[in-house]
């Protein structure tokens, strides 16, 4: 996992908001490469990338974690479903502590389909881990829903 910051940050933002779709591709190789020394994916039954809000991903044109986790997925010979865990509630952009941002993600996901992942261990993947806010209400929503094990596995993290 890499640090948010330098380079990093700006190829982030590039992906994100500056319609660099190539770019997912790339930083999807990058987490394929430094995976080994922090997880085996392989240890996992499926990759779930984290949801946008349909409005929000409409604007984009796309959602920079299924990006990734296609090319995590591609990487490791695994399956990714971005349809098993939706955003239900739009969010305000992340911002503030620890608190503020599990309010503001509290409640904001659902399973679509609980048969894909029931008894699974089920990879998230995402972008960038600030406090773990949104890693964690999705997680806290698809082991609700059955999930035998959740982990989460993100480009980069701030510090």
């Amino acid at each position: 996992m890499y640090q948010a910051d330098g380079t990093m940050r700006q190829a982030i933002l590039l992906l994100k908001y500056g319609g660099r779709r190539t770019l997912g591709r790339h930083l999807g190789r990058l987490m394929v490469e430094t995976a080994g020394r922090l997880l085996d994916p392989r240890e996992f039954d499926l990759l779930i990338p984290v949801p946008l809000h349909r409005r929000r991903e409409r604007a984009r044109g796309f959602n920079q974690a299924t990006l990734l986790a296609r090319e995590v997925g591609r990487g490791f010979g695994l399956d990714v479903d971005g349809r098993v865990l939706k955003r239900v509630r739009a969010t305000e952009a992340q911002s503030g502590g620890r608190r503020e941002r599990e309010d503001n993600v509290k409640g904001a996901f659902a399973v679509t389909r609980p048969d894909r992942v029931k008894d699974k261990k089920l990879l998230l993947i995402d972008d960038v881990f600030t406090t773990g806010a949104t890693a964690g209400e999705c997680a806290r929503t698809l082991l609700t829903a059955g999930a035998a094990e959740v982990g989460v596995y993100t480009l980069a993290r701030v510090e």
